[in-house]
C-alpha cells in the first residue's frame, strides 16, 4: 500500500478514498523486489472465468524503465494463464499505453476518465487463446 499511496495518491493526485476498494481481498497481489526492497506492486482481479484484470500497477520512480513493471506484468500473465483465464485486461493511463503495447497488449475503445486521469481499455490474449 505504501507504493500505491506514493505513486497514485502523492504523485498523481488520486483521492485516497479511491485507492482502496472492495476488491482488495479477492485479488492476487504481486510485489517486485530488488534485494530486500519492495520497488513495485500490482494486483490481479479475477473478474470472470475467462478474464483477469491487471490493476494498481505501480513502480517507484527510480525503478521505472528498469524492467520492474514488465516483470510484474509477466508474473500476472503467468498467474492468469495458470488460473485458466484466456485474457488479461486493464485500464491503462493514456501515458502508459506504449509500455503495455510493448508487452503485447492491444488498446481498444474510447478514452475514459478514471480518478481524473485519462485511461483506455487494453487486453492481452494469453498464449494459445484468441
Amino acid at each position: 500500500m505504501t507504493i500505491r499511496e506514493e505513486v497514485f495518491v502523492v504523485e498523481q493526485g488520486v483521492p485516497p478514498d479511491l485507492e482502496l476498494d472492495d476488491d482488495e481481498e479477492r485479488c492476487q497481489h504481486f510485489l517486485a523486489l530488488v534485494g530486500d526492497d519492495v520497488v513495485g506492486t500490482a494486483r490481479l482481479n479475477p473478474i470472470s472465468a475467462d478474464v483477469a484484470k491487471a490493476q494498481r500497477v505501480a513502480v517507484l520512480a527510480p525503478w521505472r524503465g528498469s524492467g520492474v513493471g514488465a516483470a510484474l506484468m509477466a508474473s500476472m500473465a503467468t498467474a492468469a494463464r495458470e488460473a485458466g483465464h484466456k485474457r488479461v485486461e486493464l485500464g491503462s493511463q493514456v501515458s502508459a499505453i506504449p509500455f503495455y503495447e510493448r508487452l503485447g497488449y492491444v488498446a481498444d475503445g474510447p478514452i475514459f476518465d478514471d480518478a481524473g486521469i485519462p485511461h483506455r481499455h487494453m487486453s492481452l490474449a494469453l498464449e494459445g487463446e484468441e
